[in-house]
């Protein structure tokens, strides 16, 4: 895994779920029912995830995942997922604005 991918998950209960790899994470090892999204330089990783938090997401994953057993995306399904994407100023500056929100949350829920 490289700093700044994205796993996603396809299959499951946990179909969607996202999780961003950061350096502090140390050596990790992600298993099948896992698909991991390397970010290309021109985008923002953190905007990228963020995106993944978002009804529009939730509605794609809920609609794409219906099967006749157990609910799944595969990688083919995952990228027809349309982002609107600004600049990449804009798209730092967004990820990192939402980021800061859930930091915020997660201290607020500690309390």
């Amino acid at each position: 895994m490289n700093i700044g991918d994205i796993v996603f998950a396809r299959t499951g209960a946990s179909v969607g779920k996202t999780y961003v790899y950061r350096a502090s994470d140390g050596l990790v090892y992600f298993a099948g029912f896992l698909i991991r999204a390397n970010i290309k330089s021109e985008y923002d990783t953190e905007f990228v995830f963020q995106n993944t938090l978002t009804n529009g997401y939730d509605q794609f994953i809920r609609i794409t995942s219906q099967r006749s057993g157990q609910p799944g995306v595969n990688a083919q399904e995952y990228q027809d997922y349309t982002l609107f994407i600004p600049t990449k100023q804009e798209q730092t500056q967004i990820g990192s604005y939402f980021k800061h929100l859930d930091n915020l949350i997660t201290l607020h829920q500690r309390k």
